[in-house]
């Protein structure tokens, strides 16, 4: 190939049609991550032991509840004042049911969505994954994004692994 074609390509920004598609799908995700997968993390990365009762709903994956488990999720997570990633987290509720036709508000009056259980920390925890994990597979939330340089505003809130959902939820 002639060297000028190549530095022409290459500055114009046609180079990325080179690349992989592995490491090119890769280099979009740096600067874009999925709310859910975010969450997830967020959740996953929180080891403090909260001394707390948390109520969890029972039917985390009844379609007809999906607006009130979200509103008990965020009642829950208010009261952990010490974790400032779950405050993220509950932003993020808040968000998902705005933008996730699942979550909003339906006419159905299912009893069984009153329906909870007193746990620790661990179990509500393992609840809300389940739930969020639901909700993807259930409706395509998860593209609702955020600029990368908005997640983490108090550098408080890590991952240890941010690539480890990029791929979606299985």
């Amino acid at each position: 190939m002639n060297l000028h074609l190549f530095l022409l390509l290459f500055s114009s920004g046609a180079s990325s049609y080179f690349l992989p598609l592995k490491p090119l799908l890769h280099l979009q995700n740096t600067t874009k991550h999925a709310i859910i997968d975010e969450m997830l993390c967020l959740l996953e990365a929180e080891n403090e032991s909260i001394n707390v009762q948390f109520s969890k709903p029972l039917h985390v994956k009844n379609q007809n509840c999906a607006h009130t488990n979200t509103e008990k999720f965020i009642h829950e997570l208010k009261k952990i004042s010490s974790c400032k990633c779950m405050k993220t987290v509950e932003r993020d509720m808040r968000k998902l049911q705005e933008k996730c036709s699942i979550l909003k508000k339906s006419s159905s009056n299912d009893e069984r969505c009153s329906e909870t259980t007193k746990t620790n920390f661990s179990r509500f925890k393992e609840s809300l994954e389940e739930f969020l994990k639901w909700v993807n597979e259930k409706q395509n939330c998860s593209n609702i994004t955020r600029g990368e340089s908005g997640l983490y505003p108090d550098s408080k809130c890590s991952c240890p692994d941010p690539w480890k959902y990029s791929k979606g939820l299985l």
